[in-house]
Parts: C-alpha cells; structure tokens; sequence
C-alpha cells in the first residue's frame, strides 16, 4: 500500500478511535463598543416567607422579557460596560400551583454593569457584586445576565477549574463569601456554531450588616448551578441556564421601623434563569 494512502487511513481511524488529542481552546468574553446583543429572558421563583409577623406560603413567579444587552465601553483588561435594558414583560405569580395573577405592559427595566472577561460580575449600576450570589440568581439584579465563569487559561472538554469571590459590605461589617466550581462538558452545534458549553457550582455564604446593634443583618447560605454555551470565535454568550436555591435570614433590628414589622424574617426558595438567542 503507497505510504500516503495508508497515512490517511491511520489518520481516519485514529480520528473514528478518538485518538487524536483534542486542541484546548481559550475560553473568555470579549465585546466591543457599540455592540447589541438580543436575548429572550425567562425566570420562574418559588420563594416562602415567614417570620416578623408575616406567614406568607409558598409563591411562584414567572418572568418572561426580552433582553437587548448594549456595550458601553471595554477597559484595558476586558471587563466591559453593559446596559441591559428588558422590556415586554409578562409577570404572572400566586401561590404555589395556582398562578393567580398576571401582569403585562410593565414599563421597561435598564441598568448597568460592569463584566469581566471570565464572566463574573464586577459591579452592578456601579455597586462591587459577588459573582454567584444566589439572590440574584432568581432574576433579581445580576441574574438578568447570567454565565458560567470561565477559565484563565486554555482547555479543553473534561478540563475542571474553581475560582473564589468575596464581597464586602460598604460601610457595614461581614460579606459574602462564594467558591465556584467549573467544568468545560462538551462542545455542541447550537444555531451553526460550534459552542463550548461550561457549568459553574457556586456555594454562597453571606453574612451581612449595616453596623450597629439595631440596624439591618442578614445571613444565609445559597447554591447555583450555571450552564452556558459559548461561542470561542466571537468570544460571546449564546445561551445561558441556572437554577439556585436561597435559605436566608433578615433582621430589621430595632432602629428600622417597617410599619410594624420585625425581625428576624426567612426567606427560602429556588429559581431559575434562562437567556436563548432572540
């Protein structure tokens, strides 16, 4: 058999065995000024609330929007400016099984934040976030806008990586803490490209206060669970999926008058996120 021909056929069979290496890739977020991006936003909350004077069952929320996500600007680092601006709400809620309410015509929602080139959030309408803190995973705040964090260096399907937050409390005292673990799973075809699809475990532990002993506190624990599809040429978010759960206490203290309500208050429920292309 001529050599040339007998090559090829090693090198399809090596390519049906699975023994060719794999080629790592490197994995980050990179915008560009005056760049749009259009997603459709989903989240659906069951969150119970008791204590305080309130018994409030078990509650379900769901949230359908549409998300423009807009670049302002892009450091020397990468992290970038974004304005996510929602609109087209429909909000339903009720208790749990029984969707009681809907509402739509809400008027739009915009805010800024501030996301480095691994996908944690910097800042949120210029206030420091702790990427992974599962209170905004539920749709509140940062959780308009969810990804998987990305790794530092390049990998390759298989490849793990963890990377820790802290956020401090301005003019307060505690934090929260967040330890994040990631796994590159697979690359997949997702609209034509060919994506690399990440999860991110995140474990929370918050501990928060406003200073003093009649102000307001709050302690909690909380997980998430982030997938994304990323597109390794334009360096983008194509699709993201998270579901969270919270478990947290709020204390008003004294020197908080809320109508007559006091503390402490738990708050403990599940959620989850979901941006498509649009």
């Amino acid at each position: 058999m001529p050599p040339l021909r007998l090559l090829v056929l090693l090198a399809i069979g090596a390519v049906a065995c699975g023994a060719l290496p794999v080629q790592a890739q490197t994995l980050s977020l990179a915008y560009h000024r005056g760049d749009t991006y259009r997603y459709s936003f989903h989240s659906t909350a069951t969150q119970s609330i008791t204590g305080g004077g309130l018994a409030i069952p078990p509650t379900d929320i769901d949230i359908v929007a549409a998300e423009t996500v807009t670049v302002n600007s892009v450091d020397p680092n990468g992290s970038a400016d974004l304005t996510l601006t929602l609109s087209n709400f429909t909000v339903s809620s009720g208790a749990t099984g029984a969707i009681l309410d809907t509402t739509k015509g809400m008027p739009d929602i915009t805010m800024n934040i501030t996301i480095a080139a691994d996908g944690h959030v910097v800042s949120l309408d210029g206030k420091q976030v702790a990427t992974g803190n599962p209170f905004l995973a539920s749709g509140a705040g940062g959780g308009f806008f969810i990804t998987a964090v990305l790794p530092s260096g390049a990998v390759k399907p298989g490849d793990t990586w963890t990377k820790d937050y802290t956020e401090a409390t301005p003019g307060g005292t505690g934090g929260i803490s967040i330890t994040t673990h990631s796994k590159y799973l697979r690359d997949e075809s997702l609209n034509g490209v060919r994506a690399a699809v990440l999860e991110t475990t995140s474990n929370a532990t918050i501990d928060l206060g406003t200073g003093g002993s009649g102000g307001l506190s709050s302690k909690g624990t909380g997980t998430s669970d982030v997938t994304s599809w990323i597109d390794p040429n334009s360096h983008r978010v194509l699709k993201s999926h998270a579901k969270q759960s919270n478990d947290g206490t709020f204390d008003f203290g004294s020197s908080i008058n809320l109508g007559g309500l006091s503390g402490p208050i738990s708050i403990k429920g599940t959620g989850t996120v979901d941006l498509t292309p649009a």
